[in-house]
């Protein structure tokens, strides 16, 4: 089978700059991505412009804010938002140095002059990036100077991580700047960490364990080129998500529901720990469709639902069950514990939306709590550093609910783990808590009677 060839930069850019525009109109990269390629959506899975535009599309998001004010500083007017895409998605690649600078700026005039709403500014654009090039380190040190474009953080984030983590903010900024570590999850229901570390050094393949299952990958690469994927022997989840399951603890025999459980990752693991009477509902069919998946990939079942699970009342003849032994809770929240593998997240969110979510944690923790029997436990997860949907939530739960107690965990809050730190700490030699992960924050709590 013959390699596919590397696509054109200029290709690159114009479908790149045709997702950045779409994700600031507010949709995340996600949708952004298949959108700017609905054009090739009949083209093999494995077509090379797909994963080249995702790179730098997510390579520009990362340099949102320097680009930006660069623009600003260089144009003597505001750009047409064709034309600001394309600057900014050039422009981080002269940040990256992933290319010769020279090609970086032919190639941008090349895919201007390709679309008849930005090719009479391509000579504007080869002025703005070699404008750009002639002054980039008095330009660099100048908008460094600006805490958004050092962090790359809407200025309402930052000050919420100041006010919050005084003295851990500027570590949790520099961390969520980071490229996101690729870890796995061994499937102990069909082998161990330690034989699989060994499996992955014949192979010559660098790793290092962070967590009980928990493999860090040092090279990323695409999941069908990583041992045993396809079998179902690991899955990608990070490591402070893989606590989940273990905490909630489920016995043989209990009845389990995991609420939100899309993409399923929680779900497969609790089914690998034991849990055969496991009820997964999503709100959203195709997120639904990708826990089955999962499930299938890793030779586990579990009983899939589409239905809300604010709602009980819709899908509990489906599942079988009036009440629940254990009851994991993944809420959706701001995702302001895994900026780095999201760079949209800061973006696309506003200060308002911390209270929207907050309401909708509520209406969920309320509505489910009624469903545990009485000794069982609700584990409530967020990836989130706000205090509001982490210990406030909580706090604020126990008071509208005298039977509710919470237990000790090994952790409540965990603030992201940055690869530059675990260069200097120990692998993981069995402690509680994994050396490098995410954001998160975890509560357990057991219903008294």
């Amino acid at each position: 089978m013959s390699t596919a060839e590397s696509p054109a930069l200029a290709d690159v850019l114009r479908h790149a700059a045709t997702a950045w525009q779409s994700f600031r109109d507010g949709r995340s990269l996600d949708r952004a991505l298949t959108a700017a390629l609905a054009d090739r959506s009949d083209r093999d899975k494995r077509d090379p412009l797909r994963p080249a535009v995702q790179d730098a599309l997510y390579t520009a998001v990362r340099h949102l804010a320097g680009s930006e004010r660069i623009v600003e500083r260089l144009a003597a007017r505001a750009p047409a938002p064709d034309v600001a895409a394309l600057l900014a998605v050039a422009l981080a690649q002269l940040h990256s140095d992933r290319h010769a600078a020279h090609t970086v700026v032919d190639q941008a005039v090349a895919a201007a002059q390709q679309s008849l709403r930005t090719r009479a500014a391509s000579g504007f654009i080869n002025a703005v990036l070699r404008n750009f090039l002639r002054q980039r380190e008095r330009l660099l040190a100048e908008v460094q100077g600006d805490t958004t474009v050092r962090y790359n953080l809407p200025a309402w984030w930052i000050e919420r991580l100041r006010d919050e983590y005084p003295g851990d903010w500027i570590a949790i900024a520099e961390s969520q700047q980071q490229m996101p570590p690729l870890v796995l999850r061994v499937n102990e229901a069909q082998t161990t960490a330690d034989d699989y570390i060994a499996r992955l050094a014949e192979r010559g393949i660098e790793a290092t364990r962070v967590g009980a299952q928990a493999i860090w990958l040092r090279q990323p690469r695409p999941v069908a080129e990583i041992p045993g994927f396809g079998d179902g022997d690991v899955s990608v989840q990070d490591a402070g998500a893989q606590l989940a399951a273990p905490w909630l603890d489920p016995k043989p025999g209990m009845r389990v529901l995991d609420a939100c459980a899309a993409p399923g990752g929680k779900t497969a693991h609790l089914a690998e720990l034991g849990a055969a009477d496991l009820t997964a509902i999503e709100i959203d069919s195709a997120r639904a469709a990708r826990i089955a998946d999962n499930l299938r990939r890793c030779h586990l079942t579990a009983r899939v639902i589409i239905g809300d699970a604010a709602s009980p009342d819709t899908w509990l003849a489906a599942a079988g069950h009036d009440s629940f032994d254990r009851i994991l809770l993944d809420a959706p929240c701001t995702a302001s514990g895994i900026v780095r593998r999201h760079p949209d997240i800061p973006w696309l969110r506003r200060p308002a939306d911390v209270a929207q979510l907050t309401t909708l944690q509520v209406e969920l923790l309320d509505a489910l709590w009624p469903l545990l029997d009485v000794g069982g436990r609700l584990l409530y997860v967020v990836c989130s550093l706000f205090p509001e949907e982490g210990r406030e939530q909580i706090a604020r739960f126990g008071e509208r609910h005298s039977d509710a107690r919470l237990l000790n965990l090994p952790a409540s809050q965990l603030l992201p783990a940055s690869v530059a730190g675990l260069a200097a700490a120990p692998v993981w030699q069995g402690s509680s808590l994994p050396t490098l992960h995410d954001g998160f924050f975890y509560a357990l709590l057991e219903k008294t009677g």
